[in-house]
């Protein structure tokens, strides 16, 4: 068997530098014209026949030639709307635009991973297919591709990824850490739009004020997180933007607050969107007003599958022995890579790009976060590691 921890450690700073190219040029949500054409270029260099099944979402497969099953490779590619203060010399290029949240590393990652198994090529059975994502953060990437046909042609039977994790406690960089079950929220954004009835705020007998029940409501949804929800099971119901009227003496005609819930399953999932309704809609009658819910964007929770991540991970511990690996605990950030985990078995590992004792303070999302390259390497010979050992295992 071939060692990929060392064949990744002899491609590492060609990884390096992918990745700082794609850092100076990040891009939003679903447009990723520069990102897209640079992955598609690499690929072809590699010897892929790269396709674009939706807008900039690039699928690529390796075919060995011989009898066997799919194993889907998964990359996030876009960036997030937050001004760089690193102080990288290859910091973004791009104002207002950095890739906070790692996906440059991702991107480096799999295709570290698709020039290995290429390479190796005769190591493998069934097909890889390397599926390279844009809009991970809010632009529903992940359902677009699905409903693009990702998962068929040929049909996935299993599927992978990595997510960077960075500035946690006593995580050092390559530990490649694993969730059983449930390892990140749902993500369910809503908005609650209050209609009442304007009027001057020296007669407000007149009016139905939208900002009273605003606040009815704000108090009323606190029930759910407090005594609704099942015992021992997490939810965060979050209130993050509330907004109403122009002038401090006029009753306005509405007003809305905007927020998002969060859950592991999917029974308490549906009961606080259930009740957030009724709630909202109840209370404003009883003032006397109306009240709308809407969810612009929603997000089931990210579950690992038993018994693909099980095997997988064990796959990992051959690669990068017990010390290399960690069990880690559930969070309640939302990831959009669960909409493919619906359709097919698979499992989200996370790979260390620095913690606080290295001296990695800031988490992702941070102007100032940096990731330690060194890590990428594990993530790179896992994927590729992984994907000789699960196809020829089935």
């Amino acid at each position: 068997m071939v060692d990929f921890l060392k064949e990744a450690e002899g491609i590492e700073q060609e990884v390096i530098g992918w990745r700082r190219h794609v850092h100076q040029y990040p891009e939003l949500l679903m447009d990723l014209p520069e990102t897209a054409a640079f992955v598609e270029r690499e690929l072809r260099n590699m010897g892929y026949e790269p396709e674009y099944i939706c807008q900039s979402g690039i699928v690529a497969v390796l075919d060995s030639q011989k009898p066997g099953k799919t194993l889907l490779l998964r990359a996030d590619m876009d960036a997030l709307p937050i001004g760089e203060e690193s102080g990288l010399e290859y910091a973004s290029k791009h104002p207002g635009i950095s890739h906070a949240c790692g996906h440059d590393t991702h991107i480096a990652m799999l295709l570290g991973a698709a020039k290995l198994l290429m390479k190796h090529k005769d190591l493998l059975r069934g097909k890889v297919k390397f599926m390279f994502q844009p809009g991970e953060e809010g632009g529903g990437g992940a359902r677009t591709m699905v409903e693009a046909g990702v998962l068929r042609s040929p049909d996935v039977d299993a599927c992978m990824a990595f997510h960077q994790v960075v500035a946690r406690d006593h995580v050092p960089t390559g530990i490649i850490g694993y969730t059983r079950g449930p390892m990140m929220a749902s993500a369910d954004m809503f908005r609650i739009t209050v209609r009442g009835k304007s009027a001057h705020g020296a007669s407000p007998e007149s009016g139905v004020n939208p900002v009273q029940i605003l606040c009815q409501i704000y108090n009323g949804l606190q029930s759910i997180e407090c005594s609704e929800k099942p015992r021992g099971s997490a939810l965060a119901l979050t209130i993050g933007q509330i907004s109403a009227g122009r002038a401090g003496n006029v009753i306005p005609e509405q007003g809305f607050m905007c927020g998002s819930i969060r859950a592991y399953e999917e029974n308490v999932r549906s009961l606080a969107k259930r009740r957030l309704r009724e709630i909202s809609e109840q209370t404003a009658a009883m003032y006397g007003g109306r009240a709308e819910v809407e969810f612009p964007s929603e997000l089931p929770a990210t579950v690992n599958d038993l018994q693909v991540g099980d095997e997988m991970f064990g796959y990992v511990k051959e690669l990068v022995g017990e010390e290399g690996t960690m069990m880690l605990p559930q969070i309640m950030g939302g990831e959009d890579f669960a909409e493919v985990l619906k359709e097919a078995p698979g499992v989200l590992f996370r790979v260390s790009l620095g913690d606080k004792q290295e001296g990695y303070p800031y988490i992702s999302h941070n102007s100032k976060v940096i990731f330690n390259e060194s890590g990428m390497k594990h993530a790179v010979a896992a994927f590729a590691h992984c994907a000789v050992r699960w196809l020829n295992a089935h």
